[in-house]
């Protein structure tokens, strides 16, 4: 099951049209709103799952938490990789970063953020 998964992908869908495609695995692993779409519709075995990103966050925000979200996944030691993606943010990324991870429900980057 967990090969399912890893294979399912979620589209999430920006106010502004932008579509960011992940894998539903790892961003469901994260995301409170993800995890509830793909559970609800079914987003297993390699089916797609599209996710509309409440709030007015930019394609350009939610792919910077995804990008987050797989590279976090993928580090050796998280919490490095922590200290080093919090040390290269500007101010006004961090804000945006913040404003995606609270739509998200990405609990653990909000908290890491703010």
């Amino acid at each position: 099951m967990a090969a399912a998964e890893e294979m399912a992908v979620v589209v999430l869908r920006c106010f502004d049209g932008t579509t960011v495609a992940a894998p539903a695995g790892v961003v469901a692993g994260r995301s409170g709103l993800v995890a509830e779409a793909v559970g609800a519709g079914g987003g297993g075995g390699g089916r797609r799952v599209v996710v509309d990103v409440p709030g007015n966050v930019s394609g350009v925000d939610v792919a910077a938490v995804v990008a987050y979200m797989e590279a976090r996944a993928a580090a050796a030691d998280g919490d490095a990789f922590d200290g080093e993606f919090i040390g290269g943010l500007t101010h006004d990324a961090r804000i945006d970063l913040i404003h995606a991870a609270h739509h998200l429900a990405d609990k653990a980057l909000f908290n890491l953020l703010a």
